[in-house]
């Protein structure tokens, strides 16, 4: 895959090197709501040494050209048309909370173009808290500050959460809105039973917005599912144990790939 692709397609991307290797997988990372390519950037570098690794802005994020989207299947819909342009072989997909969804969705309607999928804090179904979406559009930057500090498990460092809700604020009210009415009405429950890809979930142990109860849910959901929770970490597993997330990660991958 050459970054041209990416260019032309005005997708914001991050990614650890400038030419992917034909000889390593190839892991391609979604975020979650009001997120955007930045939020990897504890695994885009340190796993560039045995993964070609791309994060991707969705639509109306970051700097991808484009309307945030109000569900799920339409995300998934522009990601799985992305992945046919921009691979000829099937890649690893993992997706955090949000993204995650996405990665579930793309795995029901386009599991050619994967060769497995990790989840990172989500679920099968991500209903929002009706002062969440009210606060969104009338009280926007308060919520922000809000939702974080129910997203990082206690005592997580300030900047962390600092860092969270500049992202968020940046995105701007309506596409986060957009996003979280796209979590509220994501309901998979009844055909995540249908994935069969290599599956590796992982949460942490003192998330609060998607409790490891919901993984759990997804890996007994999943058949040949592997679960890792992860201690001291809230709800941005991926960031506030980074060192430990990318060991399952780079385990998971590459005991596929041998």
């Amino acid at each position: 895959m050459g970054l041209e692709k990416l260019i032309e397609l005005d997708i914001g991307f991050k990614t650890g090197s400038e030419q992917f290797s034909k000889k390593k997988p190839t892991l391609v990372m979604i975020h979650g709501a009001g997120g955007r390519s930045q939020t990897w950037q504890g695994q885009i570098h340190p796993l560039k040494g045995s993964l070609n690794t791309l994060a991707m802005d969705l639509p109306g994020h970051g700097k991808t050209a484009g309307q945030s989207k109000n569900r799920v299947d339409e995300y998934a819909q522009w990601l799985g048309e992305m992945l046919d342009v921009l691979f000829e072989a099937p890649v690893f997909l993992m997706g955090h909370s949000m993204g995650g969804a996405i990665v579930q969705e793309t795995a029901l309607w386009y599991p050619k173009r994967l060769e497995g999928i990790l989840l990172a804090g989500t679920g099968p179904r991500l209903p929002v808290a009706p002062m969440f979406l009210d606060g969104f559009l009338n009280n926007f930057e308060k919520t922000v500050d809000l939702i974080m500090s129910y997203a990082y498990a206690p005592g997580a460092e300030k900047s962390m959460l600092r860092e969270g809700a500049k992202i968020m604020k940046g995105a701007g009210a309506t596409v986060v809105h957009n996003d979280f009415v796209a979590c509220d009405h994501f309901d998979r429950r009844k055909e995540i039973g249908d994935i069969t890809l290599p599956c590796l979930i992982i949460c942490g142990e003192k998330d609060k917005l998607t409790p490891p109860a919901v993984s759990r849910t997804l890996h007994e959901s999943i058949r040949g599912s592997t679960l890792q929770v992860l201690p001291l970490a809230g709800h941005y597993v991926m960031i506030e144990r980074y060192k430990a997330f990318n060991q399952c990660v780079r385990h998971f991958i590459l005991d596929i790939c041998g």
